[in-house]
């Protein structure tokens, strides 16, 4: 699915005449956008051309070296950008993975910005891979207030080393630590966590834990509060139906801050041929208050290839007891507003 780089071929040739290895770099990427009618509630709307609908557009590229006795040396850096106005994600040159290390028999070590592991597992049982209109991005948030004011969890960590093990029998699991840097503040910022899955045949199954305390080197706590996610999802291929699911809970120490609970479920049917047709719903709940958000989405893909497809996509949350969950990061009119959208689009990867 990516082209090799110009310099991945001359490397090549060198390695013919010189006859030592080199490292082969691999170029790829994904573009995509939609044209989008979002619904802020109370009949307020916005119109405009939106990116990542299917997918995020990002480019990136990664490459590994033998160095020989089952070792080797990989690396990965990794773009988002706005496909409708060419800035950056999070303002930052590689706001996605930006990492380099040492793999072999006994796993992979890695340092640098990376997925989190609860991530990882809400990406393998979501439908549409915790995309920007994914139940799961806008609707999967921290421990709240009793406002229903919260915090994202986290999707990659920075200043991380990771430590993959290798595949036994379907069984696999990633550890992560990520240093907050602050400056006389061992811990401000700091979090750790790991997963542990199952991938057999048609059977995906999945669970996460991460903690993280609050503050970072720009910002430290001298008393930091320590939020905690745990994160269980699966997902099953029966014919031409895969069925999704996803459960998330999220504690805070924090004063005045309550306990949410997330569910996702959605499933993606191809009909025949290159359509497909998603299904999603999902659901906020804030504990000990009355905090709530329920969400659904549909969806319809054409893959005109295995690299472009058209695609249309339906979404409406519904918020209670003064949620304030918004839709693909559109500004809502007040609490309790329900927001909706409508979109269609185009998806490419190179």
């Amino acid at each position: 699915m990516g082209s090799k780089l110009g310099i991945a071929v001359v490397g090549a040739l060198a390695c013919a005449v010189s006859g030592h290895a080199v490292a082969q770099v691999t170029l790829y990427g994904q573009v995509d956008a939609f044209l989008e009618q979002a619904n802020t509630g109370n009949g307020q709307h916005l119109t405009r051309v939106s990116s990542g609908g299917a997918s995020v557009s990002r480019w990136g590229m990664r490459g590994s070296e033998d160095l020989g006795g089952g070792l080797k040396a990989n690396f990965r850096l990794e773009s988002g950008f706005n496909l409708d106005d060419g800035t950056l994600q999070n303002s930052l040159a590689f706001s996605r993975w930006v990492h380099v290390g040492l793999s072999g028999p006994w796993g992979a070590v890695d340092a640098g910005r990376m997925w989190s592991p609860t991530f990882v597992v809400g990406l393998r049982s979501d439908v549409l891979a915790r995309n920007r209109t994914s139940l799961i991005t806008n609707m999967f948030r921290g421990a709240s207030t009793r406002t229903g004011t919260s915090g994202s969890v986290p999707g990659f960590m920075s200043n991380s080393l990771r430590y993959t093990t290798p595949n036994f029998n379907g069984f696999s699991g990633e550890a992560m630590l990520s240093l907050g840097e602050a400056a006389n503040n061992s811990s401000s910022g700091d979090g750790a966590g790991f997963n542990l899955q199952y991938s057999s045949g048609p059977l995906y199954l999945g669970y996460g834990y991460q903690a993280l305390k609050s503050g970072s080197a720009a910002a430290p706590v001298a008393n930091p509060t320590t939020e905690k996610t745990h994160m269980l999802g699966a997902s099953y291929k029966w014919s031409s139906v895969t069925l999704y699911g996803t459960v998330n809970s999220n504690r805070s120490n924090a004063v005045g801050y309550l306990r949410s609970t997330n569910l996702q479920a959605s499933v993606a049917w191809k009909v025949q041929g290159p359509h497909t047709v998603l299904a999603q719903v999902a659901r906020r709940k804030v504990s000990d208050s009355p905090v709530a958000a329920t969400g659904w989405q549909v969806g319809y893909d054409m893959d005109f290839s295995k690299r472009t497809k058209l695609y249309a996509r339906y979404g409406r949350v519904d918020n209670k007891g003064g949620s304030v969950i918004t839709l693909n990061g559109a500004a809502l009119t007040g609490p309790n507003a329900d927001p909706s959208f409508v979109g269609v689009g185009i998806s490419h990867a190179f």
